[in-house]
Parts: C-alpha cells; structure tokens; sequence
C-alpha cells in the first residue's frame, strides 16, 4: 500500500510537471517590489507615511485566472512630530510591521497588462523601535487590486492592499495601513 501511494504521487507530480513543459510555460514567479505605507485610522494619529518592500512567490497555471501567493512584507513608518503642552516633543521612534501573508489571486483577462484581485492573510510581527520595546504576533488580513505589465520574459506590478491586523484594545487596538507597491515578477 505505501508502495502504490508512492508511484501515485510520483505520477502526478511528473504530470504536473511534464505538462507545465509542453505547455511552455512555468507555473511559478518570483518577485520584489517596494514603495509607500500609508497609515490608516489611529497608526495615522502618531506615524507618518513610511516605506514598504515586498518578496512574493506567485503560484498557478496559465489557463486558469485564479492562483497563489505567498508575500514576506516589511512596511516602516516614522514617528510624526507630537508635541504636547504637558510634556513637550514626543519620542521620534518609528514603527515596523513585518508579515508571512497567503493570498488567493483572481486575474481578469488581459494581453499586455492585467489586472488582478489579491485577497488574504496571515502572520504579522509588529514592533516600535526604541530601547527594550518587544515585538508581538498578531493575525490580520488583506485585500487590495493590482495590475501587472508584460516585459518579455519578466513583468512589472503596481498595486495597493488595505491591511488590518487585529489587536487587543489594551494593547493599542486594531492597525491598518494601505501600502502602495511597485515591482517586477520574474
């Protein structure tokens, strides 16, 4: 019995495989990307737009317009400058937020450029940057539209994600934040 689920796995895996190379096209693509973080909501009261970057593996198959995506994200935003009658300036730290995020892809039917739906979530670590702050785990959500151009044999993206990473009210409550990314698929 271990035998025959081993030839079956064989099989279709070299299925997927072999089909994937007569079709001449690949299934996978690599990518980067970086660009602007907008704080949103209450992280706007305190931080100021940052910077985003983005790795990504895109997982599908040509004919179908639905696929995978795997993102590592790391957005930064810088401290705004809040003074307080009280208590005069206030630190200057920025914020980080970093991700391992799985997201469903819906493409719409295009010849040089499409545009694509990207909806998921994931894991998000979360830390403000000064001396003995701790970083902490929370689970969010994604949801945004990008477009991608064909240049030969690699392509470019743009596109925007609203972010929401659920926290406890005590520890500062929800986070939201829309970066906006530009980047090339390999």
């Amino acid at each position: 019995m271990k035998r025959l689920r081993q030839i079956v796995t064989f099989s279709i895996i070299a299925s997927i495989v072999l089909s994937t190379q007569a079709a001449g096209q690949k299934s996978y693509a690599l990518g980067i990307g970086g660009g602007a973080a907008i704080p949103v909501g209450k992280l706007s009261d305190t931080q100021d737009t940052g910077l985003n970057g983005m790795l990504t593996l895109a997982l599908g198959v040509a004919d179908l317009p639905i696929g995978v995506r795997f993102d590592g994200i790391y957005n930064r935003f810088s401290r705004r400058d809040v003074s307080s009658p009280l208590t005069g300036p206030s630190n200057t730290y920025s914020f980080r937020i970093a991700g391992l995020l799985g997201n469903m892809i819906y493409a719409f039917s295009g010849t040089n450029a499409k545009s694509y739906i990207v909806a998921g979530g994931g894991l998000y670590n979360t830390r403000l940057d000064v001396a003995g702050s701790k970083s902490e785990n929370h689970f969010g959500l994604n949801a945004g539209l990008g477009v991608t151009f064909g240049l030969g044999p690699i392509a470019s993206f743009f596109e925007s994600r609203y972010h929401f990473i659920s926290r406890q009210p005590a520890k500062g409550g929800v986070i939201h934040f829309v970066p906006i990314t530009v980047g090339l698929m390999f």
